[in-house]
């Protein structure tokens, strides 16, 4: 039993509520999911008033678990389970209910390796705003990721990332989309390369990103590096010319996912060193501040659209958060929110800690230090998305 006196049971507390989690941890082997035994789970309570584990317990012979806990302070906490396997952190969705059992109580952990494993690009999509008042074009990118294998793949080392992309030589402003799979501890770059270290797990991760090109960086070449499932360019400038080399790319029909029209563009299985062109008008008169945002907004709504199509198409997609999280395989598209990054980030640290550092009292200090910072952050986070509700 985990009690470090920022949750646990309190009786006296008339809104609690006891609750039960059955669930099961297996591991994903291509024979299919096999039981894991002796593992060490932890369940988790994270609120505005208090975050930290509640229990603990391992697996039986034939990978189950049950914990008996009660909800307790801050209505709006978050209950849930997260295990340790092979350096990579995996969690259940929040618990919902007075017993939680089946699926939503199941984990599916992978065993490592740092390689070789072949990532696919299953969609590519790319949102081109009209200028800002500087001058210079939002522009946004999204990757789905696809690792079709049973082993999560982590990087070698510290200067190895497990994939990597180019942006063009003039990008400014660089920017990780926090609202997508990967956290920007997980990301480096170097010069004009973006290198991902986050571990990628079975299944599809979306990986996107923004930047800023000056006018002068028109036309521009976007090339193709990789063989790429779906591209999709969507092009705000109503009188922009489009073409491509190496593939068919034709015009759809326009979207305006926030009221905004955009052209679209869609090109299928794209083969390595295809290029798309893209030239802009020169801006004339005024020029609009609101490009970064109207990009910004476009970029989620189309992540949640090619979130939704890989998942019709049955290809499996995993929950994930940051850089040493992962999640089961065959999950309902998911985008994180901030609450949830944070969310996850406290159960890492909370997990890693009773791994290693319990008997270290400089590690206790620290810990106890980045704990503190997260849960005030997450408090701030959570008063904003009620706010919102």
């Amino acid at each position: 039993m985990i009690d470090q006196g920022t949750g646990g049971n309190q009786r006296g507390d008339p809104g609690s509520e006891l609750r039960r989690v059955d669930g099961r941890i297996m591991r994903g082997t291509r024979e299919g999911p096999k039981p894991v035994a002796n593992q060490w789970i932890v369940l988790h309570r994270v609120g505005a008033d208090r975050a930290g584990p509640l229990d603990s317990t391992r697996t039986t012979s034939d990978g189950r678990f049950s914990v008996h806990y009660k909800t307790s302070g801050d209505t709006a906490a978050v209950y849930f389970v997260s295990t340790s396997y092979g350096g990579v952190a995996y969690f259940t969705s929040p618990l919902r209910g007075e017993v939680v059992s089946g699926d939503p109580a199941t984990l599916t952990v992978f065993d490592t390796t740092s390689g070789p494993v072949k990532i696919a690009i299953g969609g590519r999509h790319v949102v081109i705003g009209e200028p800002q008042a500087n001058g210079r074009r939002a522009i946004a990118e999204v990757y789905d990721l696809q690792n079709d294998s049973t082993v999560t793949l982590i990087a070698r080392d510290s200067v190895t990332p497990v994939w990597s992309t180019h942006l063009p030589s003039s990008a400014v402003a660089f920017q990780l989309n926090t609202n997508g799979d990967i956290a920007a501890g997980a990301v480096g770059r170097s010069g004009n390369t973006v290198q991902l270290f986050a571990p990628l797990s079975p299944g599809i991760r979306q990986f996107a990103f923004t930047y800023e090109l000056p006018a002068d960086a028109f036309p521009l070449a976007v090339p193709v590096e990789r063989a790429t499932g779906v591209f999709e360019l969507l092009v705000q400038e109503q009188t922009a010319r489009v073409h491509a080399t190496g593939t068919t790319l034709r015009e759809m029909a326009p979207v305006n996912p926030d009221g905004r029209m955009f052209r679209r563009f869609l090109a299928q299985d794209v083969p390595a060193n295809s290029i798309v062109n893209v030239d802009m008008p020169r801006a004339i008169g005024g020029a609009r501040d609101s490009g970064y945002l109207v990009v910004a907004a476009t970029l989620l709504a189309v992540m949640l659209a090619a979130a939704f199509v890989a998942f019709r198409r049955g290809r499996p997609r995993a929950r994930f958060a940051g850089a040493q999280f992962a999640g089961p395989p065959f999950a309902a598209p998911v985008v994180e929110t901030k609450s949830q990054r944070l969310l996850r980030e406290l159960a890492m640290l909370d997990d890693t800690f009773e791994r290693t550092g319990a008997g270290d009292d400089a590690a206790r200090a620290q810990y106890q230090s980045e704990r503190a910072r997260l849960k005030s952050e997450l408090s701030e986070v959570l008063a904003a998305e009620r706010s919102r509700t």
